[in-house]
């Protein structure tokens, strides 16, 4: 009780010190002097304080953004960002602290959660999960962070789609030092900004254009039509074939000329949008990367792979059970055109001849690329003319009229668990003095009103006269039979007619026994020195069922209780339909709680019993919809997640949501129907459907490369399934049907284990800030445009989140629109 009141005292304090709170987290306009001065920036108060498991959990009144890098402490950051004209020079930031306090802390700050790949089960590699606690930092008596601010120029689109100069500011109230147990706050600031105005330039004489179509020459007749259509509707559009590209440029490659055009088209004709048509020439035996740099021969138009390497402790020995991307897909590089000072920006920046390189064995780091786009990009990702064709007729028909709002205004979620979140639960029996003989372990889960689910019943056995003999048992999916289920309670450190024998014993279950084990430590078997330690899982099976009781008793062969003992307030999170759902979590909601009010919200959860299976989501996707979003695990195949608690493990506790293909020919594996996307009846009511998991948007895929997947060094992440295009493009290529957009992951995609979920960007925060921007545009004028809502969401995401992570880079420069970035949502009335 004396630390809370004394962290509670360090609150009131900082309270009553600060006087009104200045606007934070919000950007400022475009200021044209060459200096100016924001003077005492006071910092929002600390208004919560409290114990996590041993830890201090710091919060600030409004702030939502931290410092998180995994295991390091997580502390509270003000962004603060101003827009300058674009391509001012020498901007200078200075951060003057005043008002520091110190003050003394017993326990120890909390750290930041986990990056954990959103995999599917059919992937038989372990997931490797990042230590909990920085134990360098942690142990050191230097600060954290070591500043009280820093910052980044950079230079891309506002929210106008005007083309200015970034300053994001990072302020740190608060320094930490582990080793002597102390923050130091700082109650308010002084901001210097200084920086030269660019010279004038001259006015291009050429006209003004909105949008520009590049494709190869075998597409441009048919794209004739869409540009027609796009300039009839005031969106004034002109085609650019790549083969003039390649004649007109000189770049280090074909991915590079292409973007010195793109530079160039702004520069003399203003252009906002950029439609990319071209992918794999071929379904069957697509070439998917040349180098690692680029995808160019055996594509219609060129992909630029970045150098991103997750884990770059195995970068080349594919054998290993490590899971990383060597390098990914990023039309991101695109549409970055500019650096913070307005000169192009290569993504070669020690001019190595290898691009957005990070953690390659023996490759320097690009370093100060700023990632966020000048242009607003999107791709068609057409394997022919048969699809530049089909998607072109959709676009159009999708815009020539105003959508009915009986089915364009709703919002369909379709999520369920993405991780196992369980804490330790570790229920110490001593069996020290009781006699030999017959005993039943028995526990039981309680929601919060006390409603009681399924007692689960253990017989073992005390024989001190033999050796121990527990095994490990993960069977609750036997004791659920449909959605919303009572509380469950399950016990798995120790089995059914086991025995607590003369000797200690402890096992540790591997990944596919205990989902998340090495990270959490709930499933660990241990019986030493006579004290078992019971572990297992409590949860509340049903929406947003995310705090329990477990009580855990213990009864001889006469039916006494000799040992009891509760577990309250324990919490488990279904991340997935916390992040598409309605509910506010850690100050922010999830995509329907961002959706506009107007919108009929449709929850499609595992938890809710309404998603089951791809019979559930092929039959709400058929009624047609605004916007979709499937937030869960994903391969170029696959759409996948769990259901609540993930009974019994993965093998279990999941279910495939939807899948391009459905034959797996080296296990003789085949389900029908064998295209299920293509039982999707939604005929000309097409949603942008946002997708949440790993490589569902990896448009490098053919058929032959997949199926080789088990076989082969170069890991395709199709595991096998002979997949002729990725799940995302998939969707936006059928014929009237699918979606008329997708946004999606071509890597890895990361997210954060349990009540973390929606406050570390990664794949599930950023689609959230998707339908925050979304919902801004539509507020104001009744509809939006598809690239501006998709690139303001990259902007801010390099505003909240540390770029200098590689997982924060690595989220951005995989986010692909496979679409048309001028696309008016909803179609022209």
């Amino acid at each position: 009780m004396k630390k809370i009141i004394i962290l509670l005292t360090i609150g009131i304090l900082i309270i009553s010190g600060f006087g009104t709170i200045a606007t934070y987290n919000e950007k400022s306009t475009i200021h044209t002097s060459n200096k100016f001065e924001i003077e005492n920036f006071v910092f929002p108060s600390i208004i919560t304080i409290k114990e996590d498991n041993n830890y201090i959990n710091l919060k600030m009144d409004g702030i939502s953004t931290y410092i998180s890098e995994p295991g390091c402490p997580m502390i509270p950051k003000v962004v603060k960002s101003y827009e300058l004209p674009f391509g001012v020079k020498n901007v200078k930031v200075e951060v003057i602290p005043n008002t520091v306090l110190e003050y003394e802390i017993e326990d120890e700050i909390r750290p930041a959660p986990p990056h954990i790949p959103l995999l599917l089960t059919e992937n038989n590699q372990d997931i490797t999960i990042t230590t909990k606690k920085n134990n360098d930092i942690y142990s050191s008596e230097n600060p954290y962070p070591n500043t009280w601010f820093d910052y980044r120029v950079c230079c891309g689109l506002n929210n106008k789609n005007e083309r200015i100069t970034y300053v994001i500011i990072n302020l740190y109230p608060i320094k930490y030092t582990p080793k002597l147990d102390k923050i130091n706050v700082v109650k308010n600031t002084d901001i210097k900004l200084t920086y030269d105005l660019p010279e004038p330039k001259s006015v291009s004489t050429n006209s003004d254009y909105n949008l520009v179509i590049i494709a190869p020459a075998i597409f441009s007749r048919i794209l004739k039509k869409l540009a027609n259509h796009k300039t009839a509707k005031g969106v004034t559009t002109f085609i650019k074939k790549t083969e003039e590209i390649y004649k007109e440029y000189n770049g280090f490659d074909k991915p590079e000329k292409i973007k010195l055009f793109i530079k160039d088209a702004i520069e003399q004709y203003n252009i906002t949008y950029v439609l990319l048509v071209g992918g794999l020439k071929s379904k069957i035996w697509g070439r998917p990367r040349d180098d690692p740099n680029q995808g160019t021969k055996g594509w219609y138009l060129p992909v630029r792979y970045n150098n991103l390497y997750d884990n770059p402790e195995h970068p080349l020995d594919e054998s290993e059970s490590t899971i990383y991307d060597p390098g990914v897909i990023t039309d991101l590089y695109y549409a970055d055109i500019y650096d913070g000072e307005g000169n192009f920006s290569s993504w070669d920046t020690n001019d190595d001849g290898i691009y957005a390189a990070w953690g390659m064995p023996n490759v320097e780091n690009d370093t100060g690329i700023d990632m966020i786009p000048d242009v607003s990009l999107g791709r068609l990702a057409c394997t022919s003319r048969f699809e530049v064709r089909t998607v072109v007729n959709k676009i159009i028909k999708y815009e020539q009229t105003e959508a009915d709002p009986t089915w364009f205004k709703k919002a369909i979620a379709i999520s369920g668990d993405g991780f196992l979140d369980q804490e330790d639960l570790d229920f110490q029996w001593d069996t020290n003095g009781l006699p030999d003989g017959k005993y039943v372990i028995e526990a039981q889960s309680f929601d919060p009103e006390n409603n009681g689910g399924p007692i689960e019943i253990i017989n073992i056995t005390i024989d001190k006269t033999t050796n121990t003999s527990i095994t490990f048992n993960h069977d609750d999916h036997l004791r659920i039979n449909d959605y919303p289920s009572k509380p469950i309670a399950e016990i798995v450190s120790i089995s059914e007619g086991d025995i607590l024998g003369n000797n200690d014993f402890e096992y540790i279950p591997h990944e596919g026994q205990a989902y998340g084990n090495d990270f959490t430590q709930w499933a660990n078997i241990n019986y030493s020195d006579g004290i078992l330690h019971i572990r297992g899982k409590t949860y509340d099976p049903k929406p947003y069922g995310n705090v329990t009781n477990i009580n855990v008793l213990v009864k001889n062969e006469e039916g006494e209780v000799i040992f009891s003992d509760w577990r309250n307030n324990s919490e488990m999170y279904y991340e997935g339909e916390w992040i598409t759902g309605e509910k506010v979590l850690n100050g922010g909601g999830g995509a329907l709680y961002n959706t506009p009010e107007d919108f009929e919200k449709i929850i499609v959860w595992a938890s809710k019993g309404n998603l089951k299976n791809q019979k559930d989501v092929i039959s709400i996707l058929s009624q047609g919809s605004g916007f979709a979003f499937l937030s869960g695990h994903g391969s170029p195949n696959v759409w996948a997640d769990h259901f609540p608690g993930i009974p019994g493990n993965r093998g279990h506790g999941s279910f495939t949501g939807l899948q391009v293909i459905s034959i797996r020919p080296y296990r003789k594996f085949v389900t029908f129907p064998i295209l299920p996307m293509k039982r999707i009846k939604n005929i000309n009511k097409l949603p942008v459907i946002l997708i949440g998991g790993c490589h569902n948007s990896q448009f490098n895929v053919s058929m032959i490369p997949g199926f080789f997947d088990v076989f082969n060094k170069r890991n395709t992440w199709c595991h096998g399934y002979p997949v002729p295009e990725c799940f995302s493009w998939y969707l936006v290529k059928m014929p009237r049907t699918g979606a008329i957009a997708t946004i999606g992951n071509t890597g890895l995609g990361y997210g954060t284990l349990g009540k973390d979920c929606n406050i570390d960007g990664l794949d599930g925060g950023i689609c959230i800030e998707f339908f925050k921007q979304y919902t801004s545009k539509y507020n104001q004028d009744g509809y939006g445009i598809l690239g501006d809502a998709y690139t303001q969401t990259l902007v801010q995401y390099t505003h909240d989140f540390d770029i200098e992570n590689m997982d924060h880079a690595k989220s951005l420069s995989q986010w692909v629109l496979l679409g048309d970035p001028s696309l008016r949502i909803g179609g022209y009335p």
